[in-house]
């Protein structure tokens, strides 16, 4: 395109822009004689601009005589007008607030010049039209007399300066040309091969190859973009694995309430005695619990995509927690767990009073599910600075460090042996980490060390 555009100069406009600058430049040589008129160097002065700018210069005074004269340019029509005349140019120019210019076309040619008359490369017989500037323009001397300074130069380009960027223009093309066939080169190797081998990869990931590797380079965004595939490609290999993580874990919930629903099912159908209310109990109780696993994957799902809207408001949280306590607290007894409720006579909060037990209920079911051998389970209810903290504190193995940063993640379970908790499903604290973050200042997280127990604790801001 940049080529294509200075040929067009070239060809289409080079006459246009050379006789708008050659016309300025005759124009500025005047200028500057006539600022001069009264110079005692004057004539000095016409010479280099005459010679500087290739322009004819004449003085003359308002009677058409010729005072001093310099021929520079080799076309010239002012030198062969008669005296008669440039008086009649020095009246033009008073009629025209003392500025004239007229433009005079020639043929530099004899019309009888025929080029094949000639041997060898002889030029041609094309009678070219070269178009002359003429310009006046008057001034008046100290000593009261009038003056007009009259230039003419040709403003159609010579041939040799035509020639000259035609060859330039030429030899510019060639080299540029090979500067971009060597630099499409290179930027097929820095730019398109990089960017062809992360496509390359990116189809692989697409297909659900496993910890697909890209590679790259050459320039920033590149690296940028390289960077950004290898990131997304592990974080899909891990959330590939947490999914089949999940399934093995779902599955283990309920395999075992499964096999127990249709082993007493069995039972009871084949022996009629044995369908007594304990073992319809069992029926009853290991429904219940796959129902309560189903609820709260679907309860996760909704949170986790925004799907659940919360009923904000204010209410006393010890007094919602008492009813919970005493309901669970029976359940859990049954058990053989003892629940332990440590709480200030109110605390008021603004959230949504059925997630935020839900919260509770899932951090007890947590520890319940891990507590030591003492199995107490200590709830705790009090003023921290400016927020209402529970914590939910138990006396069991505690948690490793390098499992630590995952238990809040989606899908993750710890690689120690599955047991089957005596309640709950094991999705509990992606659903605390879920209802937490859609709280306005609500905090949560644990406190741990190996051998000596958890402490699970969650904080709203406080209503005073």
């Amino acid at each position: 395109m940049i080529l294509l555009v200075l040929w067009v100069f070239q060809l289409a406009f080079l006459d246009g822009f050379y006789s708008a600058i050659k016309t300025s430049e005759i124009k500025t040589v005047v200028g500057s004689v006539v600022d001069n008129i009264d110079h005692i160097d004057r004539n000095m002065l016409i010479d280099h601009v005459a010679y500087e700018n290739e322009v004819n210069i004449m003085l003359i005074d308002e009677n058409g005589t010729i005072i001093y004269e310099k021929q520079r340019s080799l076309d010239s029509n002012i030198h062969i007008i008669s005296q008669a005349s440039l008086a009649d140019y020095y009246e033009k120019a008073m009629k025209n607030d003392g500025k004239y210019t007229d433009t005079v076309e020639f043929q530099g040619l004899d019309d009888a010049y025929d080029e094949d008359n000639y041997e060898g490369k002889a030029p041609s017989d094309k009678n070219t039209i070269i178009k002359s500037l003429i310009y006046v323009e008057t001034a008046q001397g100290a000593d009261g007399m009038n003056y007009a300074v009259i230039a003419d130069a040709p403003i159609t380009p010579i041939k040799a300066t035509t020639n000259t960027l035609l060859t330039q223009l030429t030899i510019l093309t060639f080299i540029l040309m090979i500067m971009v066939i060597v630099f499409t080169q290179i930027s097929s190797r820095i730019v398109a091969e990089p960017i062809i081998a992360l496509n390359v990869s990116a189809k692989e990931l697409a297909k659900g190859a496993p910890n697909v590797e890209f590679s790259g380079g050459g320039y920033r965004e590149i690296e940028e973009l390289k960077e950004t595939l290898n990131y997304a490609s592990k974080e899909i290999s891990a959330l590939d694995y947490y999914r089949k993580e999940l399934i093995a874990n779902v599955s283990h919930d309920l395999r075992t309430p499964l096999t127990l629903i249709k082993g007493y099912s069995e039972m009871m159908k084949d022996i009629p005695s044995e369908a007594t209310p304990e073992n319809l109990q069992v029926v009853i109780d290991e429904a219940t619990r796959l129902t309560d696993l189903v609820n709260e994957m679907l309860n996760l799902s909704k949170l986790q995509e925004g799907g659940d809207k919360l009923d904000l408001k204010e209410y006393d949280v010890v007094e919602s927690l008492d009813k919970l306590i005493i309901t669970h607290g029976k359940l859990i007894k049954a058990h053989g767990y003892e629940l332990i409720w440590e709480h200030e006579e109110t605390g008021k909060v603004y959230a949504d009073e059925t997630q935020f037990t839900q919260v509770v209920y899932n951090l007890i079911n947590n520890t319940v599910n891990y507590a030591g051998e003492d199995k107490k389970v200590i709830v705790k209810e009090y003023t921290h600075g400016e927020n209402i903290r529970i914590e939910v504190i138990d006396n069991g193995e505690g948690i490793d460090v390098d499992v630590l940063p995952h238990i809040w993640d989606r899908y993750y379970k710890s690689e120690k042996s599955h047991r089957r908790a005596s309640v709950g499903t094991g999705l509990g604290l992606s659903i605390v980490k879920s209802v937490m973050n859609m709280h306005p200042g609500g905090i949560y997280g644990v406190i741990t060390s190996k051998g000596e127990g958890s402490t699970f604790y969650v904080e709203l801001p406080k209503i005073n």
